[in-house]
């Protein structure tokens, strides 16, 4: 068995400083970001449905990305304490025990988002009318009319790009 008092953590060159630094920043930003776009997203569209507005958009997979915030959360604080205290071994001993919980957490959320996606599933198609036919790994538009479906259809004849194979000649040249 190894003694905790035998491991040494070796310096950081330079060099591994700055990639590990470079890395700390990319995975805030990255972490961060999906936070705030998955929750405009898919928070915005379960306000809506218990809100009770006109139309939304609802995909069964929001539960589940909604329940993991805690866990995107839980990664995001971990990468900015790496960043500004030094790694030691104490600190990864604390951060391993956590990530159990972790782990734990993500299983149970797992589980809970089945039943919870059935029940707000189940919720819209009481309260709204379908305005597709979205498949079954995609969400669908959901309107309380069934008359505000055609805005989310798609009319190809009303989308006809410009087909015309004229040359443009900018204004500023002169042709002599």
């Amino acid at each position: 068995m190894i003694n905790n008092n035998e491991l040494k953590m070796k310096d950081m060159t330079l060099k591994e400083k700055v990639k590990f630094i470079l890395s700390c920043i990319i995975s805030i930003a990255i972490l961060t970001g999906a936070l705030i776009f998955l929750f405009n997203i898919f928070g915005s569209a379960m306000i809506d449905a218990f809100r009770g507005t006109d139309t939304l958009y609802y995909d069964w997979r929001a539960i589940f990305i909604l329940l993991l915030f805690p866990v995107m959360g839980y990664f995001d604080v971990l990468v900015f304490f790496l960043l500004f205290t030094p790694y030691t071994l104490p600190l990864a001993q604390f951060w391993y025990k956590k990530i159990n919980i972790v782990w734990g957490y993500s299983i149970v959320a797992f589980i809970l988002s089945i039943p919870l996606s059935l029940v707000i599933f189940i919720h819209i198609h009481n309260t709204y009318d379908s305005c597709g036919k979205g498949g079954f790994l995609s969400g669908d538009f959901y309107a309380k009319d069934p008359k505000m479906c055609e805005q989310f259809e798609y009319h190809p004849e009303k989308d006809k790009s410009d087909d015309s194979s004229t040359a443009v000649i900018p204004t500023d040249t002169k042709v002599k």
